[in-house]
């Protein structure tokens, strides 16, 4: 018992101690001052996020921009005096952190509480700080300066002036097609004298192939044969219509009597559930519901839907319910998914391949 109050009036005196710190400057809130120390703390949450005392030139001290701070020897970052960096020349440039000769990044695991040694700028290797700009918006993790690419911060053997972006899975230049995988910009062995940009997912070369990369499981790039190609239909990021074909994350649809021209997404892709639907039949899954009328079908939430005569779980008919008052309830007003007006009430619980509807117990 004098154990458990000796820790709680630690605890009480060290959320004492904190709570008269002081922010340092509206540019960050993470730099804080308690009489003549300043400590680094994320968010100003030190019991959550933990904290770093400084030693630093108070007099001198000023923060920079967020998780950056200087005085007049030092440059911080993350708290942690920087060994790489030149203190009197470095800057925020467009929010990337250089000095007069280097362009610098962060590749470790950011924290208030791990060693020094491991929050630590280091120098992307070739950059030209001057002209080095980050291609965030037009393709994550990719960046340039006057004579360079950059993946990852990482300089990429390409052809300067002719390297193009065209969407967000593949780049070029005038020798060749590259894949942007999660690990780096990966030469590929096809021309690129003809290439169609479909959308931030596909390419069509040559009018005949069409290609997509999936990361995932170490599928790659999948390449498909197209007969024609007159008429592209997009649905989404990952599925498109192409003339009488619905494909569907670089695949051909699981269900080949599908009519593409009336084909369309009813939720989807992602999660557990993908309902999709044509004028003549509903799937789940990529798989036919030849029990679901498309005329008076819709989905309710995520894996389940009804339509005039029955209610789906995923695949399955769920008969439990009355199936014309059955509907999905607002989550702020009560603590059930679903119900009817027979007074049956059901919780929504995913699992693999859907979901099932677990009964509320009257009270």
């Amino acid at each position: 018992m004098k154990h458990i109050f000796k820790m709680g009036m630690i605890s009480a005196c060290i959320g004492l101690f904190f709570s008269c710190k002081k922010q340092v400057s509206s540019l960050s809130e993470d730099y804080y001052k308690k009489g003549e120390t300043v400590y680094f703390i994320p968010g100003g949450n030190d019991f959550e996020r933990g904290s770093r005392k400084m030693d630093v030139d108070i007099s001198s001290f000023s923060v920079i921009k967020n998780v950056y701070a200087r005085d007049k020897n030092t440059i911080y970052f993350m708290g942690c005096p920087q060994q790489l960096v030149d203190a009197k020349t470095f800057k925020l440039k467009e929010n990337i952190p250089v000095d007069q000769h280097h362009v610098f990044h962060f590749t470790g695991f950011p924290s208030a509480t791990g060693a020094c040694s491991k929050q630590q700028l280091s120098i992307v290797k070739g950059a030209d700080p001057e002209t080095y700009t980050t291609l965030y918006d037009q393709l994550q993790s990719l960046s340039k300066d006057k004579t360079h690419y950059f993946y990852q911060s990482l300089p990429i053997d390409v052809d300067y002036k002719t390297f193009e972006i065209l969407n967000e899975n593949f780049v070029k230049d005038k020798n060749r097609l590259y894949v942007v995988t999660q690990k780096g910009i990966n030469p590929l062995q096809y021309t690129t004298d003809q290439i169609k940009v479909v959308n931030s997912k596909y390419l069509i070369l040559d009018g005949k192939k069409l290609l997509y990369y999936e990361p995932h499981q170490g599928i790659g790039v999948l390449e498909m044969a197209l007969p024609t190609v007159n008429n592209i239909r997009l649905l989404d990021r990952k599925s498109i219509v192409i003339d009488q074909l619905v494909i569907i994350q670089g695949k051909r649809f699981s269900f080949t009597d599908v009519d593409a021209e009336s084909f369309k997404i009813l939720e989807g892709i992602g999660g557990n559930s993908f309902w999709s639907g044509d004028k003549n039949h509903i799937y789940y899954n990529e798989q036919l519901l030849s029990e679901a009328d498309p005329k008076t079908f819709k989905v309710l939430k995520r894996a389940v839907a009804k339509d005039a005569k029955h209610i789906f779980v995923g695949d399955k008919i769920f008969k439990d319910a009355d199936v014309k008052s059955f509907r999905v309830v607002d989550k702020s007003e009560t603590s059930h998914d679903f119900e009817d007006d027979l007074g049956h009430k059901y919780w929504y619980r995913p699992k693999a391949g859907g979901a099932e509807l677990i009964p509320v117990e009257k009270k």
